[in-house]
């Protein structure tokens, strides 16, 4: 393992501080100013916006899935931020993934709050925490040394099997999206927006990475060693986000299709145990 530079870590305490105190005002702040207000869209449709505290501009749907992101932000990546960051100090190759994993999340987080809501006064701390991620989450994957990662392996590291899933997962996700570009559906999904920022980062970005990872791990390439334990933990937050989206939705009366309802949190629970057998199959001595 590359020697890791320790001035990372201000980065990343940098990162928990802002998210945390991002995450507990807009979660907790409910002042109300617009509430019930509707806005006619291009498309000739009515969207109700939240109407409270940071997200008041924002559309009810939108507004209750930052929440839903919020809390898990809050007291979930936050917390687990400190946690990976503390293993990782006792020179761990899983403290290390542990690490970059949760930052994968962070920049991943932080990017759709700069394109994805309406403007709001918190612009520039996003625009902060995306930039502070993305330099660790750089630091961090560099400091690995590709060649000496398949030897931290098991043999029985279930790699087809691993591939496999996260190839379907990726699918999965996709197609959802991608059933959102049919015009019929497109104006209903935009609501106020201007366009589909995640759809964008997942189609674009994301999910052909988990395709290649996913490739790369059954071919016993270096690139599959390093990405799949990162990508993996990366689907189990995203995942758990979703849920928590969800959850929010419903219990603020914002229509929910079955497919969401069943779909996510049945990946959730398989992506969960795809990660549990990597750290299984991994070598947790030092790096």
């Amino acid at each position: 393992m590359k020697a890791y530079n320790k001035k990372v870590d201000y980065l990343i305490i940098a990162v928990a501080i802002l998210s945390a105190v991002v995450a507990a005002i807009s979660l907790f702040y409910k002042e109300e100013r617009n509430v019930g207000q509707q806005v006619e869209t291009v498309y000739g449709k009515l969207v109700e916006l939240y109407g409270r505290g940071i997200y008041h501009n924002d559309s009810l749907s939108m507004a209750v899935q930052a929440k839903g992101q919020d809390f898990v932000t809050l007291f979930l990546g936050v917390p687990f931020l400190f946690y990976s960051l503390y293993w990782n100090k006792k020179n761990t190759l899983l403290g290390r993934f542990y690490l970059t994993g949760t930052l994968a999340y962070f920049l991943y987080t932080y990017t759709v709050y700069c394109f994805a809501g309406f403007y709001n006064v918190f612009f520039i701390v996003y625009c902060a925490i995306m930039g502070l991620s993305f330099y660790a989450f750089v630091a961090c994957v560099t400091s690995f040394e590709m060649s000496k990662l398949k030897d931290r392996f098991s043999e029985k590291l279930p790699r087809r099997y691993l591939g496999v899933s996260n190839i379907i997962f990726a699918l999965l996700i996709g197609m959802n999206w991608l059933s959102r570009l049919i015009p019929a559906e497109t104006a209903t999904y935009l609501e106020h927006y201007t366009t589909l920022p995640i759809q964008a980062m997942d189609l674009g970005l994301l999910l052909p990475t988990i395709i290649f990872t996913a490739i790369m791990l059954m071919r016993k390439q270096p690139w599959g060693y390093l990405l799949t334990p990162i990508v993996t933990f990366k689907g189990l937050t995203l995942l758990i986000a979703l849920d928590a989206m969800i959850v929010f939705m419903v219990m603020h009366g914002v229509e929910v299709s079955i497919a969401d309802l069943v779909i996510f949190p049945l990946y959730t629970l398989v992506v969960g145990f795809n990660f549990y057998l990597i750290q299984k199959g991994l070598n947790r001595g030092g790096v």
